[in-house]
């Protein structure tokens, strides 16, 4: 090797070790980065003896990086359930609860078998009326309850949508960059660190299928197939409703104009947070809303009062906002009857009229003779507040049973949703947590093996040097002789 060889090798080694240690500085610096990948260099030796970088490559597992989006769906669909569900359980408790719809109710029949013990007692008469109330005030309270969730859904199923738009646009230019630096040989390494972070970002929203083709080309679908993302970021389209009822229909959630979810969707999402918030909007929350109306319409019943004519009218429990009595064969829909339903005003001006009748103010008229002691009434509504009724199956709670059967399933069919939504969150979380550690050992930056790489950078830049000044002498020595 002559003495221009062995110089040239020895300086093109300490190039490549200063590139080198650049990049081992830039990981050091973003060890605490979860988003961040280790980067090294691609190196080749020429005939020489000398080196030269030729590329700068990253670590990377995309079977990890799809098992890490898919958990991360999973959990975010999981965790807007258990949210939601607990936050209409923080309201209503449980059958325990003094509050709860099956407290009230326990609560109003002990009070009319109380008032029907002593028909005479107006304060007993009062204690009933006033249990009814509590019981009409515990279903107005869950009502309201259900409808926030749908509204808040409705928000946050908002913000996804801005938030992803904004991040479908941000990938469009950094996938544009990574394709144009990977055809001219840059280094776009932390641009696909940041691009695989939003394709994480995203999977919290829908569930993705992601494909990298030629050229370091990035598409993303849902997990239902619409495009999200190919060649160009597809429109993200949601228009919030102001508030909620029970008789409220939710907007659809369009990605490339597709609906991802309902009866009208031909490619239905199955994770992600956009799912969990637009199952709990148009169906948990549609379900149980419908159960609380079902439990309303059942009290209208019990309490009716039917005239000679064989028309019923709402008595103790009606659902007119002003407490009046209304024809319960006009009602077509019980949609929204928890929200609605109060105590008739009559009775609340005099309670006694529970057990006399008349409450509707139809001369439906039980105690004839103005008996105080009269109890048949009373014991006829406490026989139909205890009677089998039929109730809407598709709602999930039962068929058949009394009003109080039907709340403890209502009850229970609440806290199934919320258990498992909850033991879903657990294991998931678990799930990613794994997903996240492996991805992590394979492609994640070690500060052990980094400080390894510098040591021996480090003795390849001293042997480097040391040629170079050997050079060095060398040429001094042939100049002298010279």
């Amino acid at each position: 090797m002559s003495l221009l060889s062995a110089f040239t090798s020895a300086r093109s080694s300490l190039a490549a070790v200063s590139q080198q240690s650049n990049l081992i500085s830039r990981n050091v610096a973003n060890a605490e980065n979860p988003a961040a990948t280790r980067k090294y260099a691609s190196q080749s030796a020429s005939v020489f003896g000398g080196v030269s970088i030729l590329s700068v490559s990253q670590s990377s597992n995309q079977a990890l990086f799809r098992s890490m989006t898919a958990a991360n769906s999973t959990v975010a669909a999981a965790e807007v359930a258990y949210g939601a569900l607990d936050s209409i359980r923080a309201v209503i408790g449980d059958t325990d609860s003094i509050t709860s719809p099956a407290a009230r109710l326990t609560a109003l029949d002990g009070a009319l078998a109380q008032y029907a013990v002593t028909p005479e007692d107006p304060q007993t008469a009062r204690a009933a009326v006033t249990a009814a109330s509590d019981l009409a005030a515990s279903l107005n309270a869950t009502t309201k309850a259900v409808q926030a969730t749908r509204t808040d859904a409705d928000r946050q199923l908002a913000d996804a949508a801005g938030t992803m738009n904004s991040l479908l646009k941000e990938f469009e230019k950094l996938n544009g960059r990574i394709m144009a630096g990977t055809a001219t040989g840059q280094d776009v390494t932390d641009e696909v660190d940041r691009r695989d972070q939003i394709v994480t970002e995203l999977s919290g929203y829908v569930g993705l299928n992601v494909q990298v083709r030629s050229g370091n080309d990035m598409t993303l679908y849902t997990d239902s197939g619409i495009t999200l993302f190919e060649t160009t970021a597809r429109t993200v389209e949601f228009a919030p409703q102001s508030s909620y009822d029970a008789k409220t229909v939710g907007n659809p959630f369009r990605i490339d104009g597709v609906s991802v979810s309902g009866s009208s969707a031909g490619m239905p999402i199955k994770s992600g947070s956009v799912y969990g918030l637009l199952t709990m909007r148009d169906e948990t929350a549609v379900a149980y809303q419908g159960q609380l109306d079902e439990v309303a319409a059942s009290l209208v019943n019990a309490f009716a009062e039917t005239d000679t004519g064989g028309t019923s009218w709402s008595g103790l429990f009606t659902i007119a906002t002003d407490g009046s009595s209304t024809d319960l064969s006009t009602i077509t829909s019980k949609a929204g009857f928890a929200g609605l339903l109060a105590v008739s005003a009559n009775a609340i001006v005099t309670p006694t009229l529970l057990r006399d009748g008349d409450i509707s103010g139809k001369g439906v008229v039980y105690n004839t003779n103005g008996t105080a002691g009269f109890a048949d009434r009373l014991n006829d509504l406490l026989s139909g507040l205890n009677e089998q009724r039929s109730f809407d199956g598709s709602f999930g709670a039962g068929t058949t049973g009394t009003i109080s059967d039907y709340i403890g399933s209502s009850i229970s069919w609440l806290e199934d949703k919320r258990s498992n939504a909850g033991d879903e969150v657990d294991y998931q979380s678990t799930v990613l947590s794994r997903a996240q550690e492996s991805l992590s050992n394979v492609t994640g930056i070690n500060l052990d093996e980094e400080m390894s790489h510098l040591l021996e950078l480090e003795r390849s830049y001293q042997a480097s040097s040391k040629l170079i000044s050997t050079v060095g002498d060398m040429l001094d020595a042939l100049l002298a002789i010279v």
